[in-house]
């Protein structure tokens, strides 16, 4: 067999390599919609092989181009297929993770999970991933070197952000490659450094206008970080970032969800007591109200409760004032507003009274909770 039927055969299997990785790719259960970008990937380098196969067959079987660069493009091609292979295992594991663990230690496990396969698609013999604030401040630190004690860790980490290759990334919001890094002055040597570093690979994780980590690989041997290998640790990187904004928004979320929960049992707990006025509305409506809020407007629970609307027993001149702030209130969740307006006393008085509000839920619609007062009477405090 001829060297130009060699190359088409051996195109031809990797491109059923790739495609074979692209049905397990897809049938990946919960497959987070960042990783599908490693997809996307996947379908270019089909689409560009795809084309080569097709400018063959047109041209009767001939290559299109000489036999040299095709067996530069089948090398690379095979190469591509490696270390997709290797980022399909990792969003793998990286969706088992997400099932077994949260918060911190879930994070740190993807991290190194992360690193460690960066490492083995690019055949660095060691590498590091920085967390950073929107200060720029380190929070987290992964190394795959063994026995480092803290105070090394926090001088790693002072120095390299301070002069060297991961200082000049931050700064430029760029990956970086360091093909010798004895021809570098980006590149910090450390004291008593116990292993060779000839040549470096450094990638930001990006977020918009804020750089959330590096990843920072390195190899004994000078010029070892060839494309494709710094656009692939790029594409992990992105894909990071965007595994660090999500973990970021969940922790928000729950934070959040744990103060309106606190907020929403303390509203339970004053509409349970007599301590001070409560009152829960709902659409301009009473659902409920305790016995010292009612005795504030002269009447039952029950009566007030039955009103279609609370409009009919708060003053005129405030209507438009109580309105305002109740619509506030509920767009503006965990904000506790003040208010003072008058209500008609079931006599026909108008009775001035200070209130505080928060938005809740109840019966999982929006609502206001009033905690009410006489202007002249105590008044309550959180």
């Amino acid at each position: 067999m001829d060297n130009q039927s060699l190359l088409k055969e051996a195109l031809t299997d990797e491109l059923g390599a790739l495609y074979q990785n692209i049905t397990q790719l897809t049938a990946v259960k919960s497959l987070p919609e960042d990783d599908l970008q490693l997809l996307r990937g996947l379908v270019s380098v089909l689409q560009f092989a795809s084309q080569q196969m097709s400018q063959q067959q047109a041209s009767g079987g001939k290559l299109t181009a000489d036999i040299t660069a095709l067996r530069d493009q089948v090398a690379e091609l095979q190469q591509e297929n490696a270390a997709y292979k290797k980022q399909l295992q990792w969003i793998q594991d990286r969706v088992a993770l997400s099932r077994t663990s949260t918060g911190k230690m879930q994070l740190r496990a993807s991290l190194k999970q992360t690193l460690d396969i960066a490492i083995e698609i690019s055949g660095a013999n060691s590498g590091s991933v920085f967390l950073l604030d929107s200060a720029k401040v380190v929070t987290e630190c992964i190394l795959t070197r063994s026995g480092t004690t803290e105070r090394e860790r926090q001088s790693l980490v002072g120095q390299v952000l301070e002069k060297g290759l991961a200082s000049w990334v931050v700064e430029h919001r760029k990956a970086e490659t360091i093909a010798d890094t004895r021809l570098d002055n980006r590149w910090v040597n450390l004291p008593d450094q116990p292993y060779k570093v000839g040549s470096a690979l450094c990638v930001p994780m990006v977020s918009g206008n804020r750089i959330l980590g590096l990843m920072t690989l390195t190899h004994p041997e000078p010029k070892h970080f060839q494309p494709p290998i710094p656009e692939l640790i790029g594409a992990m990187a992105d894909q990071m970032a965007l595994v660090l904004e999500n973990t970021k928004f969940q922790a928000d979320n729950q934070t959040q969800a744990s103060l309106l929960k606190q907020h929403q049992e303390f509203c339970r707990q004053l509409l349970a007591t007599e301590t001070v006025g409560a009152v829960l509305l709902q659409n301009k409506k009473i659902v409920q109200i305790n016995g010292r809020a009612a005795k504030l407007f002269g009447k039952e629970p029950d009566e007030l409760m039955a009103l279609p609307s609370i409009t009919s027993v708060i003053a005129y001149e405030d209507l438009d004032r109580v309105h305002a702030a109740i619509l506030q209130g509920c767009t503006n969740l965990q904000q506790m507003f003040a208010i003072d307006f008058g209500i008609t006393h079931k006599s026909g008085q108008v009775i001035p009274i200070t209130a505080q509000g928060i938005a809740m839920d109840f019966q999982a619609e929006p609502a206001v909770m009033l905690v009410m007062a006489k202007v002249d009477g105590d008044l309550f405090r959180f």
